[in-house]
């Protein structure tokens, strides 16, 4: 089998509906339309409520506000602070009008920090929309399952409203969030079941996290193709502060408002939102708090930043918080010690919330089976910032294996263990996932078991996997037999795969067959999956019967065309016909077919077109097509077009265009060119920027600046807070090659206890620059106790070992 016929790391966008499923194999993303056991129960009446029944702002997630002594009556007030309408509310609102005037369906998205303002500028833009409109949040019984459980019943006229939207889009070891996003994708495009308006709010760095491109040649999945096919270009940023354009209308609201004046008079450089929302005062209850209280603090924001979800159970709180004390302070508590700690946490502020809030179910849900609670996100952010290096203790570990019982959230807080190199607390929590009825945790514990015990298909881990997996479970166990040279054992699993859906599995198999020299098998197999809908296999297909059946492979690639519901899906995989050796008559075909959507004034065609085009001889032709993209709204064109652009100047205008309109990687650029011209300080302002709108490339740009600039810390902070993975990369190796052993050792050290994810990272890096230190190969091999000491020998175990 010849490296042509690898399926290369491009994406397909997908869409599923009903019992069709989004999953991901090879860097791609495909559809499987297999039929499931039972379709999905739609509800009887569409899904939310409508909008002249809603009037409690807070049931919606609007943060409550401070109250005030005043020397005035405040029953007068109105639930909510007068609110003071922002440029972000004036773009919010000219959204909302051209989904209600023009019926186009719309996804905005509100990008800020905690507290800024994002869910109450949600709140007021809602306010806009005719009475009949519906509100839906969906919550129960997770936020991922309630929206795909309610998605195809969404009628016209009805918003989706997603605050906190990472907790529909980031389900680790789970497809649901690339379902939803999906799902929504497809509700977007349809218009007859529009308008729609989704609305939802994100973290910047979740922001980033969801739409950072996958590394090039990593070789690692695209986790996130359809969440960032679905946010990218809907962003909607929110800034920490009021302007000083806006501060007129700020006192104005202030004078009729006690809320607002005190929050003028005391917020800090203008962070009015976050001081109404009692944003200082949590800070200051926490950090003024007895250490019992400050300990179930400690814990909530750990379990929230290491992937436990939303709430966390009271049991958690109660076993892990001692061991976050010490010898001294837990000698002075009482028998009541966790009573006091969790009413000092959730005393209220100012009449708005506590560090901690009890959560209650709502009419007609079932009540959890012990108490649960949620940490204020102002302080959920903090925590993520100021404990970044910090590793729970073991029993914090210990409980969550024994007392959280979502699988889902077992499995991220034991991927958040495997990042820190705590091996057998990972282990801990796998099992703890099957023993929840995960039956995909029996695979990631059959491949852990390979890594620390030895590839062994006859163990009882191995075998339980096998009996259990699903169909991508089962493509993942072939896999490693392929690996191992157990062909005929890998072709079994593939066809059982496939026989339940998996269509990556048909490819796989494909390819297996024809690298043992069965090309009909492989046609055949290539075959079932291109009429199952796969690209890929549409593509390798089209190449094979070309030479026997030039029109046939022709018409295959038209008719792909014409039946696709959004044909940018298939564009990448027309680029990839132009990279290889393609018979000339299929590409004159994709080239058609780019060029009609291109005359439709399809961006990705014409972009496909320009980057077919980027030859020496041909820079003209693709300068044009760049042009015609911009035209047409992009900015992406005008970076690929300043790429080809010997001018310089001319460069600096496209870069600063796109720029300006707030493109990342133009931003980046200008950072680099501020950088080569001396102007340190201003590459530091935009490559900040660059990072905080997703530019991948600009987290370990800013690290260097930083690093070059004397600012160390922070340096190391950008850089194992890149969700790309390369910033502390590329900062090991600076220091290594500057001599900074010191220096090297602290950021291995504290880029493992934060998390650090890079492919060519810090393992990677004591092999070969560590060989000969003892203490860095065991902690390589075994990995790290919860205390930061090198793990003692030890092993997985058969399935019952512990």
């Amino acid at each position: 089998m010849s490296d042509s016929d690898r399926r290369p790391v491009i994406r397909q966008d997908a869409a599923a509906r009903d019992d069709a499923r989004i999953y991901q194999a090879g860097g791609d993303i495909f559809i499987n339309e297999a039929r499931a056991p039972q379709r999905r129960l739609l509800p009887e009446q569409p899904p939310g409520r409508c909008i002249s029944e809603i009037a409690d702002p807070y049931a919606w997630e609007v943060h409550q506000a401070i109250t005030v002594e005043s020397d005035g009556s405040t029953e007068h007030l109105p639930t909510l602070p007068v609110y003071v309408e922002r440029e972000h509310d004036r773009r919010l609102r000219d959204a909302v009008q051209q989904v209600v005037h023009h019926g186009a369906s719309k996804i905005v998205m509100l990008v800020g920090g905690s507290s800024t303002g994002k869910t109450r500028a949600c709140w007021e833009a809602i306010q806009l929309l005719p009475r009949s409109w519906r509100l839906w949040h969906p919550i129960e019984p997770s936020r991922p399952e309630a929206a795909l459980s309610c998605l195809e019943a969404v009628e016209p006229n009805t918003v989706l409203w997603l605050n906190e939207t990472q907790h529909y889009l980031l389900t680790p070891n789970s497809p649901m969030g690339e379902n939803l996003a999906a799902g929504l994708r497809a509700l977007l495009r349809d218009p007859e079941r529009g308008p729609v308006l989704v609305l939802g709010t994100l973290w910047h760095e979740y922001w980033a996290t969801l739409t950072a491109p996958p590394t090039s040649g990593s070789g690692t999945n695209d986790s996130h193709s359809q969440a960032r096919a679905l946010l990218t270009g809907c962003d909607l940023p929110v800034p920490d502060k009021f302007s000083e354009s806006e501060s007129e209308n700020l006192n104005a609201a202030a004078a009729v408002d006690p809320r607002l004046a005190h929050a003028v008079k005391h917020a800090e450089q203008g962070h009015i939102t976050q001081y109404l929302t009692g944003g200082p005062a949590l800070i200051e209850r926490y950090l003024n708090a007895p250490a019992a209280a400050r300990a179930v603090i400690e814990v909530a924001m750990d379990a929230q930043r290491l992937g436990l979800g939303p709430t966390v159970p009271l049991s958690l709180l109660e076993f892990a918080a001692p061991s976050y004390l010490t010898n001294l302070q837990w000698g002075q508590v009482t028998d009541s010690w966790a009573s006091q700690a969790l009413e000092y946490a959730t005393l209220p502020l100012r009449g708005a919330r506590g560090p901690l809030t009890r959560i209650h179910a709502r009419p007609g849900e079932t009540e959890p089976s012990e108490p649960h609670y949620q940490l204020a996100d102002y302080l959920d952010q903090r925590g993520r910032s100021e404990r970044i290096y910090a590793v729970p203790p073991k029993a914090f570990w210990d409980a969550a294996a024994d007392n959280v019982c979502d699988p889902a959230a077992l499995m991220a807080l034991a991927q958040a263990a495997n990042d820190r190199w705590r091996y057998r607390h990972a282990v801990q929590l796998v099992r703890a996932a099957t023993q929840a009825g995960d039956s995909r945790a029996f695979v990631e514990l059959a491949a852990i078991q390979a890594r620390f015990d030895g590839y062994d298909p006859e163990s009882s881990i191995y075998r339980q996997a096998v009996e259990t997996a699903d169909a991508r479970g089962l493509a993942t166990l072939a896999s490693w037999h392929e690996r191992h040279g157990r062909r005929k054992e890998a072709e079994q699993l593939y066809e059982r795969a496939a026989d339940e859906g998996e269509m990556p599995a048909f490819v796989l198999l494909a390819q297996l067959k024809e690298g043992a020299g069965d090309r009909k098998a492989a046609e055949r197999l290539y075959r079932r999956a291109a009429e199952a809908g796969d690209y890929w296999a549409q593509i390798q297909l089209a190449k094979r019967i070309s030479g026997r059946d030039k029109e046939g492979a022709e018409r295959l690639l038209l008719k792909v065309n014409s039946t696709t519901t959004d044909p940018r899906l298939w564009y990448p995989y027309l680029r990839y016909l132009f990279d290889h050796d393609t018979p000339p008559h299929l590409q004159a075909t994709a080239r058609k077919i780019l060029a009609e959507g291109a005359d439709a004034g399809d961006v990705d065609a014409l972009l496909t077109l320009a980057e077919i085009s980027k030859r020496p001889d041909r820079s003209q032709e693709a300068a044009a097509f760049y042009r015609r993209a911009i035209d047409a709204g992009s900015h992406e064109a005008a970076l690929r077009l300043a790429e080809i652009t010997p001018d310089e100047e001319a460069q600096r205008e496209l870069y600063r265009q796109a720029a300006e309109a707030g493109n990342a990687g133009a931003l980046f650029t200008l950072a680099c060119m501020s950088d080569a011209a001396g102007d340190m300080e201003r590459a530091i302002q935009l490559m900040r920027r660059a990072a905080e709108r997703g530019e991948s490339d600009a987290y370990w740009g800013l690290s260097d600046l930083l690093e070059r600039n004397g600012q160390t810390e922070e340096a190391e902070f950008v850089a194992v807070s890149d969700p790309d993975g390369q910033g502390l990369s590329e900062l090991l190796y600076c220091r290594d090659e500057n001599g900074d052993s010191t220096g090297v050792d602290r950021l291995m050290r504290i880029g493992i206890d934060a998390g650090y994810r890079g492919d060519f990272g810090i393992g990677m890096f004591a092999e070969l620059h560590r060989p000969d230190d003892v203490g860095w190969q065991q902690a390589r091999r075994y990995g790290l106790e919860a205390d930061g000491r090198p793990s003692d020998p030890w092993n997985v175990g058969p399935l019952g070992h512990y």
